[in-house]
């Protein structure tokens, strides 16, 4: 996103080739015409701002000028992995809740399970040449303390899941990580609220 200082720049650049392009065609300039500069920058900012944060979820922006899906909020997750601590393989399912927060420049993600938390390290949204959207990323998973060691490690993985629906209504895909295990991940019934544990 643009910062005040990005705003500040670009409108003294703007400034500077409209008054190159007025006296290039004689048209007299006067300390006047740079009155209204504080003000242009304040209300692009603000605007700027808006936009970042909600205004590119509105509809009426939709298609023309923000192509993107909107995925904020926290989903109920399913997890099918086929890790067991043990090391047998069975397909253990797993619930989990997934907190997305997202801007129109920035999405963080957070997935809690009873016995550890993932975050994005790295993420990008795509869309196909179908027009579905698909979520990559990269993720670190960190188990609860009292489990390594024991039962589970902190590891790294990836992910790519699609985004179904218009507006969104579930995200779903899979998931690889650094201790060859994978499985897959299903996210919906997402809500508002942000949530920041399993519980």
């Amino acid at each position: 996103m643009l910062n005040r200082t990005h705003i500040t720049l670009l409108v003294i650049l703007s400034a500077a080739v409209w008054g190159i392009s007025l006296w290039a065609l004689s048209v007299p300039l006067n300390f006047e015409h740079s009155k209204p500069f504080a003000i242009t920058v304040g209300v692009i900012s603000f605007l700027s701002i808006a936009f970042d944060r909600w205004l590119w979820k509105w509809r009426i922006f939709r298609g023309w000028l923000v192509n993107r899906p909107v995925i904020n909020g926290t989903w109920a997750a399913t997890l099918k992995s086929d890790w067991e601590g043990s090391g047998t393989k069975n397909g253990k399912t797993i619930p989990g809740k997934m907190a997305i927060q997202q801007t129109f420049s920035k999405l963080t993600a957070r997935l809690y399970t009873k016995e550890s938390s993932s975050f994005l390290v790295a993420h990008k949204i795509e869309e196909q040449n179908d027009g579905v959207f698909q979520l990559f990323g990269t993720y670190q998973n960190n188990p609860r303390i009292d489990l390594r060691g024991e039962k589970s490690e902190i590891h790294y993985g990836a992910l790519m899941l699609e985004i179904r629906g218009n507006p969104s209504t579930s995200l779903v895909g899979h998931y690889w990580t650094d201790r060859g295990t994978r499985g897959s991940l299903s996210l919906t019934d997402r809500r508002d609220e942000i949530v920041t544990e399993f519980s």
